[in-house]
Protein backbone atom coordinates (compact mmCIF):
# COMPACT_ATOMS: atom_id res chain seq x y z
CA UNK A 1 0.00 0.00 0.00
CA UNK A 2 1.29 3.46 -0.60
CA UNK A 3 2.44 6.29 1.30
CA UNK A 4 1.65 10.20 0.70
CA UNK A 5 4.11 13.01 1.48
CA UNK A 6 2.40 16.72 1.25
CA UNK A 7 4.49 19.69 1.33
CA UNK A 8 2.30 22.77 1.71
CA UNK A 9 4.77 25.38 1.18
CA UNK A 10 4.82 29.48 0.43
CA UNK A 11 3.87 29.58 -2.93
CA UNK A 12 2.24 26.11 -3.90
CA UNK A 13 1.26 22.57 -2.54
CA UNK A 14 2.92 19.10 -3.53
CA UNK A 15 2.09 16.22 -2.81
CA UNK A 16 3.55 12.74 -3.81
CA UNK A 17 2.20 9.05 -3.33
CA UNK A 18 4.85 6.64 -2.70
CA UNK A 19 4.63 3.07 -3.17
CA UNK A 20 6.70 1.30 -0.03
CA UNK A 21 9.80 0.92 -1.97
CA UNK A 22 10.16 4.57 -2.74
CA UNK A 23 9.01 4.83 -6.43
CA UNK A 24 6.73 7.65 -7.08
CA UNK A 25 3.89 6.83 -8.24
CA UNK A 26 1.78 9.84 -8.67
CA UNK A 27 2.59 13.59 -7.76
CA UNK A 28 0.87 17.11 -8.33
CA UNK A 29 1.49 20.37 -7.61
CA UNK A 30 -0.67 23.44 -7.36
CA UNK A 31 0.76 27.62 -7.20
CA UNK A 32 -1.20 30.03 -5.01
CA UNK A 33 -0.21 33.39 -3.85
CA UNK A 34 0.58 35.66 -1.06
CA UNK A 35 -1.94 39.15 -0.67
CA UNK A 36 -0.77 42.20 0.63
CA UNK A 37 -3.76 44.15 2.55
CA UNK A 38 -1.53 46.54 3.57
CA UNK A 39 2.17 47.91 3.89
CA UNK A 40 3.84 45.12 6.22
CA UNK A 41 0.86 42.61 6.24
CA UNK A 42 1.19 39.42 4.46
CA UNK A 43 -1.30 36.62 4.23
CA UNK A 44 -2.75 33.75 2.32
CA UNK A 45 -6.13 33.72 0.68
CA UNK A 46 -7.12 31.25 2.64
CA UNK A 47 -10.22 29.32 1.24
CA UNK A 48 -8.20 29.75 -2.36
CA UNK A 49 -5.21 27.86 -0.79
CA UNK A 50 -6.97 25.04 1.03
CA UNK A 51 -9.04 24.29 -2.47
CA UNK A 52 -6.09 23.92 -4.22
CA UNK A 53 -4.19 21.66 -1.62
CA UNK A 54 -7.32 19.93 -1.78
CA UNK A 55 -7.52 19.75 -5.39
CA UNK A 56 -3.33 18.17 -5.43
CA UNK A 57 -5.16 15.62 -3.23
CA UNK A 58 -7.62 14.81 -5.53
CA UNK A 59 -4.96 14.74 -8.86
CA UNK A 60 -2.89 12.27 -7.17
CA UNK A 61 -5.76 10.03 -5.67
CA UNK A 62 -7.18 9.68 -9.27
CA UNK A 63 -3.86 8.65 -10.76
CA UNK A 64 -3.97 5.08 -12.04
CA UNK A 65 -0.97 3.94 -9.86
CA UNK A 66 -2.34 5.38 -7.10
CA UNK A 67 -5.58 3.94 -7.93
CA UNK A 68 -4.46 0.69 -7.91
CA UNK A 69 -2.31 0.96 -4.96
CA UNK A 70 -4.29 3.35 -2.82
CA UNK A 71 -2.51 5.50 -0.12
CA UNK A 72 -3.01 4.04 3.36
CA UNK A 73 -1.11 6.73 5.65
CA UNK A 74 -0.01 10.51 5.07
CA UNK A 75 2.09 13.11 7.09
CA UNK A 76 3.03 17.02 5.85
CA UNK A 77 5.92 19.36 6.12
CA UNK A 78 4.42 22.61 6.57
CA UNK A 79 5.46 26.43 6.15
CA UNK A 80 6.72 27.65 9.97
CA UNK A 81 4.42 30.35 12.10
CA UNK A 82 1.92 31.36 10.10
CA UNK A 83 -1.46 30.56 11.52
CA UNK A 84 -5.01 30.74 11.50
CA UNK A 85 -8.17 31.19 13.73
CA UNK A 86 -11.13 28.87 13.66
CA UNK A 87 -14.78 29.29 15.30
CA UNK A 88 -16.48 27.01 17.66
CA UNK A 89 -17.97 25.36 14.27
CA UNK A 90 -14.61 24.73 12.93
CA UNK A 91 -14.93 27.74 10.27
CA UNK A 92 -11.96 30.12 9.64
CA UNK A 93 -12.76 33.37 11.05
CA UNK A 94 -9.63 35.74 9.03
CA UNK A 95 -6.57 34.49 6.59
CA UNK A 96 -3.96 33.08 7.47
CA UNK A 97 -1.29 35.70 8.75
CA UNK A 98 2.46 34.31 6.97
CA UNK A 99 5.90 34.10 8.79
CA UNK A 100 6.86 37.68 6.89
CA UNK A 101 4.06 39.65 8.34
CA UNK A 102 5.33 42.50 9.85
CA UNK A 103 2.34 44.11 11.45
CA UNK A 104 3.10 43.41 15.01
CA UNK A 105 6.28 45.15 15.44
CA UNK A 106 4.57 47.29 18.55
CA UNK A 107 3.45 43.92 20.18
CA UNK A 108 7.50 42.45 20.18
CA UNK A 109 8.63 46.04 21.81
CA UNK A 110 5.49 44.93 24.72
CA UNK A 111 7.20 41.00 24.67
CA UNK A 112 10.82 42.63 25.48
CA UNK A 113 9.17 44.68 27.99
CA UNK A 114 8.70 41.34 30.11
CA UNK A 115 10.98 39.27 28.90
CA UNK A 116 14.68 39.67 27.71
CA UNK A 117 15.40 38.08 24.28
CA UNK A 118 17.71 36.07 26.46
CA UNK A 119 15.30 34.88 28.43
CA UNK A 120 13.06 33.68 25.36
CA UNK A 121 15.60 32.05 23.67
CA UNK A 122 16.54 29.83 26.59
CA UNK A 123 13.38 28.84 27.35
CA UNK A 124 12.14 28.54 23.60
CA UNK A 125 15.45 28.24 21.40
CA UNK A 126 13.50 31.21 19.82
CA UNK A 127 14.87 34.83 19.11
CA UNK A 128 11.77 36.82 19.50
CA UNK A 129 11.53 39.42 16.39
CA UNK A 130 8.33 40.42 13.90
CA UNK A 131 8.22 36.40 12.35
CA UNK A 132 7.10 35.08 16.19
CA UNK A 133 3.51 34.24 16.05
CA UNK A 134 3.29 35.06 19.91
CA UNK A 135 3.47 39.02 19.00
CA UNK A 136 1.34 38.26 15.65
CA UNK A 137 -1.54 36.78 17.83
CA UNK A 138 -1.51 40.15 20.01
CA UNK A 139 -1.68 42.20 17.68
CA UNK A 140 -5.20 39.99 16.55
CA UNK A 141 -6.36 40.22 20.11
CA UNK A 142 -5.66 44.19 20.31
CA UNK A 143 -6.71 45.39 16.71
CA UNK A 144 -8.97 42.42 15.76
CA UNK A 145 -11.29 41.87 18.95
CA UNK A 146 -14.51 40.95 17.30
CA UNK A 147 -12.28 37.88 15.57
CA UNK A 148 -9.94 37.11 18.37
CA UNK A 149 -13.43 36.80 20.87
CA UNK A 150 -14.96 34.67 17.93
CA UNK A 151 -11.75 32.44 18.08
CA UNK A 152 -12.06 28.63 19.33
CA UNK A 153 -9.05 27.45 18.24
CA UNK A 154 -5.51 28.92 16.52
CA UNK A 155 -4.43 26.55 14.01
CA UNK A 156 -0.99 26.39 12.51
CA UNK A 157 -1.11 25.48 9.04
CA UNK A 158 0.02 20.97 10.05
CA UNK A 159 -2.99 20.85 12.96
CA UNK A 160 -5.36 23.04 10.12
CA UNK A 161 -4.77 20.38 7.79
CA UNK A 162 -5.71 17.75 10.06
CA UNK A 163 -8.75 19.61 11.29
CA UNK A 164 -9.60 20.21 7.53
CA UNK A 165 -9.34 15.91 7.03
CA UNK A 166 -11.85 15.69 10.12
CA UNK A 167 -9.53 15.28 12.87
CA UNK A 168 -11.61 16.56 16.13
CA UNK A 169 -8.58 15.86 18.70
CA UNK A 170 -5.96 18.23 16.16
CA UNK A 171 -2.33 17.81 17.34
CA UNK A 172 0.95 20.16 16.58
CA UNK A 173 4.23 18.68 15.63
CA UNK A 174 7.19 19.50 18.11
CA UNK A 175 9.57 20.85 15.62
CA UNK A 176 6.27 23.53 14.24
CA UNK A 177 5.21 24.49 17.95
CA UNK A 178 9.12 25.18 18.19
CA UNK A 179 8.20 28.27 15.97
CA UNK A 180 5.78 30.11 18.44
CA UNK A 181 7.74 31.94 21.16
CA UNK A 182 5.48 30.19 23.98
CA UNK A 183 6.57 26.32 23.43
CA UNK A 184 9.66 25.10 26.27
CA UNK A 185 11.94 23.84 23.55
CA UNK A 186 13.42 21.10 25.87
CA UNK A 187 10.45 20.10 28.09
CA UNK A 188 8.21 19.98 24.75
CA UNK A 189 5.24 21.78 26.38
CA UNK A 190 3.25 25.18 26.06
CA UNK A 191 4.60 27.73 28.22
CA UNK A 192 1.41 29.04 29.70
CA UNK A 193 3.07 31.42 32.34
CA UNK A 194 4.13 33.05 28.76
CA UNK A 195 0.85 33.17 27.28
CA UNK A 196 -0.34 34.36 30.64
CA UNK A 197 1.66 37.24 30.99
CA UNK A 198 -0.38 38.36 27.68
CA UNK A 199 -3.82 37.24 28.11
CA UNK A 200 -3.69 34.43 26.10
CA UNK A 201 -5.44 30.90 26.71
CA UNK A 202 -3.29 27.83 26.01
CA UNK A 203 -6.33 26.16 25.26
CA UNK A 204 -6.53 27.83 21.99
CA UNK A 205 -4.18 25.48 20.74
CA UNK A 206 -3.70 22.37 19.65
CA UNK A 207 -1.51 19.30 21.92
CA UNK A 208 1.96 19.10 20.87
CA UNK A 209 3.13 16.07 19.60
CA UNK A 210 6.28 14.45 18.57
CA UNK A 211 6.40 13.42 14.88
CA UNK A 212 6.07 10.67 13.29
CA UNK A 213 2.77 9.91 15.58
CA UNK A 214 -0.45 8.22 14.39
CA UNK A 215 -3.09 10.52 15.77
CA UNK A 216 -6.77 8.81 14.10
CA UNK A 217 -8.08 8.52 10.45
CA UNK A 218 -9.00 10.94 7.86
CA UNK A 219 -13.37 10.93 7.92
CA UNK A 220 -15.00 8.80 5.96
CA UNK A 221 -16.62 11.65 3.90
CA UNK A 222 -13.74 13.61 3.64
CA UNK A 223 -11.92 10.82 2.25
CA UNK A 224 -14.08 10.10 -0.40
CA UNK A 225 -14.74 13.66 -1.40
CA UNK A 226 -10.72 13.73 -2.27
CA UNK A 227 -10.36 10.27 -3.57
CA UNK A 228 -9.32 8.23 -1.21
CA UNK A 229 -9.88 4.21 -1.40
CA UNK A 230 -8.46 2.98 1.97
CA UNK A 231 -9.02 4.05 5.88
CA UNK A 232 -5.69 6.28 5.74
CA UNK A 233 -4.07 7.17 8.33
CA UNK A 234 -3.02 10.56 9.93
CA UNK A 235 0.62 11.05 11.23
CA UNK A 236 1.98 14.11 12.49
CA UNK A 237 4.54 15.78 10.27
CA UNK A 238 7.43 18.07 10.36
CA UNK A 239 7.89 22.26 9.92
CA UNK A 240 9.65 22.48 6.50
CA UNK A 241 13.21 22.76 7.31
CA UNK A 242 13.52 19.94 10.21
CA UNK A 243 11.44 17.75 7.37
CA UNK A 244 13.82 18.70 5.04
CA UNK A 245 16.47 17.80 7.31
CA UNK A 246 15.33 14.44 7.47
CA UNK A 247 15.05 14.27 4.13
CA UNK A 248 18.58 14.24 3.38
CA UNK A 249 19.54 12.10 6.28
CA UNK A 250 20.12 15.17 8.54
CA UNK A 251 19.98 13.36 11.68
CA UNK A 252 22.99 13.20 13.55
CA UNK A 253 24.78 16.28 14.80
CA UNK A 254 27.18 18.34 12.38
CA UNK A 255 25.10 17.26 9.36
CA UNK A 256 22.84 19.94 7.67
CA UNK A 257 20.55 20.36 4.87
CA UNK A 258 21.15 23.20 2.52
CA UNK A 259 17.45 23.50 1.11
CA UNK A 260 17.88 26.33 -1.88
CA UNK A 261 14.46 27.26 -2.21
CA UNK A 262 12.32 30.40 -2.51
CA UNK A 263 13.97 30.89 1.18
CA UNK A 264 17.70 29.48 1.51
CA UNK A 265 17.78 27.57 4.99
CA UNK A 266 20.85 26.27 6.09
CA UNK A 267 19.23 23.52 8.82
CA UNK A 268 22.09 22.26 11.40
CA UNK A 269 20.79 18.51 13.12
CA UNK A 270 22.23 19.11 16.69
CA UNK A 271 22.18 16.79 19.51
CA UNK A 272 21.32 19.33 22.33
CA UNK A 273 19.41 22.46 22.34
CA UNK A 274 22.04 25.05 21.77
CA UNK A 275 20.44 28.45 23.29
CA UNK A 276 23.65 30.63 24.08
CA UNK A 277 24.32 34.73 24.05
CA UNK A 278 25.42 34.06 20.74
CA UNK A 279 22.88 32.49 19.10
CA UNK A 280 20.63 34.77 20.83
CA UNK A 281 22.75 38.23 19.18
CA UNK A 282 22.25 36.85 15.83
CA UNK A 283 18.65 35.44 15.72
CA UNK A 284 19.68 31.68 15.04
CA UNK A 285 16.76 29.32 16.50
CA UNK A 286 17.47 25.98 17.87
CA UNK A 287 14.01 24.00 17.79
CA UNK A 288 12.90 20.37 18.37
CA UNK A 289 13.84 17.59 14.81
CA UNK A 290 11.67 16.16 13.14
CA UNK A 291 13.57 13.22 14.85
CA UNK A 292 12.28 12.58 18.77
CA UNK A 293 14.99 13.30 20.73
CA UNK A 294 17.54 15.74 18.25
CA UNK A 295 17.44 19.22 17.77
CA UNK A 296 18.32 21.86 14.98
CA UNK A 297 19.61 25.14 14.74
CA UNK A 298 18.39 27.34 11.37
CA UNK A 299 20.06 29.89 9.72
CA UNK A 300 18.70 31.40 6.59
CA UNK A 301 18.10 34.25 4.08
CA UNK A 302 14.23 34.99 3.44
CA UNK A 303 14.44 35.67 -0.29
CA UNK A 304 16.69 33.42 -2.27
CA UNK A 305 14.72 31.64 -5.10
CA UNK A 306 13.06 34.55 -4.99
CA UNK A 307 15.84 36.90 -6.39
CA UNK A 308 16.26 34.70 -9.40
CA UNK A 309 12.50 34.76 -9.98
CA UNK A 310 12.62 38.46 -9.93
CA UNK A 311 15.66 38.75 -12.63
CA UNK A 312 14.02 36.10 -14.41
CA UNK A 313 10.57 38.00 -14.57
CA UNK A 314 12.50 41.65 -15.20
CA UNK A 315 15.48 40.80 -17.58
CA UNK A 316 14.54 37.86 -19.47
CA UNK A 317 11.04 37.98 -19.96
CA UNK A 318 10.59 35.11 -17.66
CA UNK A 319 12.93 32.45 -19.73
CA UNK A 320 13.66 29.25 -17.48
CA UNK A 321 15.69 28.51 -20.44
CA UNK A 322 17.53 31.63 -20.23
CA UNK A 323 17.89 31.52 -17.05
CA UNK A 324 20.08 27.71 -17.21
CA UNK A 325 22.02 29.08 -20.25
CA UNK A 326 23.30 32.38 -18.43
CA UNK A 327 24.22 30.03 -15.41
CA UNK A 328 25.96 27.39 -17.49
CA UNK A 329 28.91 29.95 -18.43
CA UNK A 330 29.18 31.51 -15.44
CA UNK A 331 33.32 31.32 -14.24
CA UNK A 332 34.98 32.05 -11.02
CA UNK A 333 36.01 35.33 -11.40
CA UNK A 334 34.54 37.88 -8.74
CA UNK A 335 31.80 40.16 -10.91
CA UNK A 336 32.10 43.73 -10.18
CA UNK A 337 28.78 43.87 -8.32
CA UNK A 338 28.09 44.06 -4.69
CA UNK A 339 24.62 42.98 -4.06
CA UNK A 340 22.51 42.58 -0.93
CA UNK A 341 19.97 40.16 -1.51
CA UNK A 342 17.20 41.12 1.35
CA UNK A 343 14.51 41.76 -1.52
CA UNK A 344 11.70 41.38 0.99
CA UNK A 345 13.35 41.35 4.36
CA UNK A 346 16.10 40.04 5.73
CA UNK A 347 16.87 36.84 7.70
CA UNK A 348 19.44 35.65 10.37
CA UNK A 349 21.64 37.88 11.81
CA UNK A 350 19.25 40.75 11.30
CA UNK A 351 15.99 39.75 10.97
CA UNK A 352 14.98 43.20 9.81
CA UNK A 353 11.57 43.53 8.06
CA UNK A 354 12.32 46.25 6.03
CA UNK A 355 15.46 45.79 5.14
CA UNK A 356 15.68 46.80 1.08
CA UNK A 357 17.46 44.85 -1.41
CA UNK A 358 20.88 46.84 -3.21
CA UNK A 359 22.89 46.10 -6.54
CA UNK A 360 26.04 48.15 -5.97
CA UNK A 361 28.55 48.94 -8.52
CA UNK A 362 26.15 49.31 -11.37
CA UNK A 363 28.11 51.23 -14.68
CA UNK A 364 27.31 51.44 -18.48
CA UNK A 365 28.83 48.18 -19.48
CA UNK A 366 26.81 46.68 -16.63
CA UNK A 367 24.71 43.70 -18.35
CA UNK A 368 22.27 41.32 -17.19
CA UNK A 369 24.84 38.34 -17.28
CA UNK A 370 27.32 40.41 -14.81
CA UNK A 371 23.80 41.83 -12.87
CA UNK A 372 22.72 37.78 -12.60
CA UNK A 373 25.99 36.60 -11.22
CA UNK A 374 26.43 39.56 -8.77
CA UNK A 375 22.64 38.42 -7.25
CA UNK A 376 24.24 34.29 -7.18
CA UNK A 377 27.43 36.03 -5.58
CA UNK A 378 25.24 37.77 -3.06
CA UNK A 379 23.01 34.39 -2.44
CA UNK A 380 26.24 32.67 -1.26
CA UNK A 381 27.89 35.19 0.04
CA UNK A 382 24.61 35.75 2.75
CA UNK A 383 24.17 32.20 3.77
CA UNK A 384 27.95 31.61 3.93
CA UNK A 385 28.30 34.72 6.47
CA UNK A 386 25.22 33.00 8.54
CA UNK A 387 27.01 30.03 8.10
CA UNK A 388 30.09 31.60 9.57
CA UNK A 389 28.07 33.36 12.65
CA UNK A 390 26.29 30.21 13.34
CA UNK A 391 29.64 28.13 13.66
CA UNK A 392 30.91 30.96 16.02
CA UNK A 393 27.87 30.31 18.37
CA UNK A 394 28.68 26.93 18.91
CA UNK A 395 27.09 24.94 16.26
CA UNK A 396 29.25 22.33 14.08
CA UNK A 397 28.66 22.03 10.63
CA UNK A 398 30.29 18.80 9.24
CA UNK A 399 28.66 18.80 5.95
CA UNK A 400 25.88 20.45 3.69
CA UNK A 401 23.37 18.38 1.95
CA UNK A 402 21.74 20.65 -0.52
CA UNK A 403 18.32 20.38 -2.24
CA UNK A 404 15.70 22.47 -4.39
CA UNK A 405 15.69 24.15 -7.54
CA UNK A 406 18.99 26.84 -6.43
CA UNK A 407 21.29 23.23 -6.00
CA UNK A 408 20.75 22.45 -9.60
CA UNK A 409 24.17 25.13 -10.19
CA UNK A 410 26.66 23.65 -9.79
CA UNK A 411 28.58 27.38 -9.73
CA UNK A 412 26.15 28.12 -7.02
CA UNK A 413 27.24 24.88 -5.02
CA UNK A 414 31.27 25.05 -6.02
CA UNK A 415 31.45 28.74 -4.84
CA UNK A 416 29.48 28.07 -1.77
CA UNK A 417 32.18 24.71 -0.86
CA UNK A 418 34.73 27.18 -1.54
CA UNK A 419 33.87 29.93 0.60
CA UNK A 420 32.44 28.14 3.74
CA UNK A 421 35.10 25.57 3.26
CA UNK A 422 32.52 22.86 3.62
CA UNK A 423 32.21 20.12 1.57
CA UNK A 424 28.86 20.13 -0.26
CA UNK A 425 26.11 16.57 -1.48
CA UNK A 426 23.74 17.76 -3.77
CA UNK A 427 20.81 15.07 -3.08
CA UNK A 428 19.12 12.79 -5.68
CA UNK A 429 16.25 13.73 -4.26
CA UNK A 430 13.51 16.22 -6.44
CA UNK A 431 11.35 16.94 -3.33
CA UNK A 432 12.81 16.58 0.34
CA UNK A 433 9.73 17.67 1.94
CA UNK A 434 7.51 15.40 0.68
CA UNK A 435 9.93 12.70 1.05
CA UNK A 436 10.14 13.26 4.65
CA UNK A 437 6.74 13.83 5.16
CA UNK A 438 5.99 10.34 3.66
CA UNK A 439 8.93 8.33 5.23
CA UNK A 440 7.45 10.23 8.72
CA UNK A 441 3.94 8.55 7.18
CA UNK A 442 5.76 5.12 7.40
CA UNK A 443 7.43 5.48 10.45
CA UNK A 444 4.41 6.30 12.18
CA UNK A 445 3.05 3.32 11.15
CA UNK A 446 5.48 0.80 11.78
CA UNK A 447 6.68 0.30 7.73
CA UNK A 448 9.87 0.84 8.35
CA UNK A 449 12.60 1.97 10.99
CA UNK A 450 14.48 5.27 10.89
CA UNK A 451 17.54 3.67 9.98
CA UNK A 452 16.25 1.45 7.25
CA UNK A 453 14.25 4.81 6.02
CA UNK A 454 17.55 6.68 5.65
CA UNK A 455 19.24 3.70 3.92
CA UNK A 456 16.72 3.06 1.69
CA UNK A 457 15.27 6.77 0.51
CA UNK A 458 17.72 9.19 1.32
CA UNK A 459 20.40 9.09 -1.86
CA UNK A 460 23.81 11.01 -2.96
CA UNK A 461 23.83 12.25 -6.28
CA UNK A 462 27.44 14.70 -6.78
CA UNK A 463 30.22 16.14 -4.32
CA UNK A 464 31.28 19.71 -4.30
CA UNK A 465 35.00 20.26 -2.34
CA UNK A 466 36.14 23.40 -1.46
CA UNK A 467 38.59 24.65 -4.03
CA UNK A 468 41.69 26.81 -2.53
CA UNK A 469 41.60 28.61 -5.69
CA UNK A 470 38.46 29.85 -5.98
CA UNK A 471 38.36 30.88 -2.32
CA UNK A 472 41.35 33.11 -2.80
CA UNK A 473 39.83 35.03 -5.62
CA UNK A 474 36.81 35.53 -3.43
CA UNK A 475 37.78 35.98 -0.11
CA UNK A 476 38.34 39.83 -0.24
CA UNK A 477 35.21 40.00 -2.08
CA UNK A 478 33.28 37.94 0.36
CA UNK A 479 35.20 40.17 3.59
CA UNK A 480 33.47 43.44 2.33
CA UNK A 481 30.31 41.86 1.49
CA UNK A 482 29.67 41.86 5.60
CA UNK A 483 30.24 45.62 6.13
CA UNK A 484 27.83 46.57 3.58
CA UNK A 485 24.24 45.85 5.68
CA UNK A 486 25.52 47.92 7.83
CA UNK A 487 26.36 50.91 5.65
CA UNK A 488 23.43 50.45 3.49
CA UNK A 489 20.51 50.10 6.90
CA UNK A 490 21.63 53.29 7.15
CA UNK A 491 20.09 55.06 4.82
CA UNK A 492 16.31 53.26 4.65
Amino acid sequence: MSLMGIDIGTTGTKAIAFNEEGKILASDYREYNLIFPNPGWVEFDTQDQWAKIFDVLKKVNNDPAVKKDPVTALAVSTVGESFTPIDSEGNILYNTIYSTDARSSKEVELILEKYSAAELVQITGYPPGYICPLNKIMWVKKNLPEIYNKTKKILFTEDLFFHKLGIEKTRINHALASRTLFFDVREKKWRTDILDSFGIDADLFSIPSPSAVEIGYIDSKIAARLGFQNKVSVVTGAHDQPCAALGVGAVKGGIAADGMGTVECVTICTEDAITNEHMVKNNFSCQAHAVDGKYVCLAYNMTSGSVVKWFRDNFISGDNKAIREISSKLTFEPSSLYTLPYFSASGTPYLDPVSKGSIIGLDLDTDKNEIFKGLVEGLVFEICFNMELINKSGVEIVELRAVGGGSKSDFELKLKASIANKRILRMDITEAGCLASMMLAGLGTQKFTLSEAVSQFVKIKDEFLPDEAIRQKYIDKFEKYKEIYALVSKLL
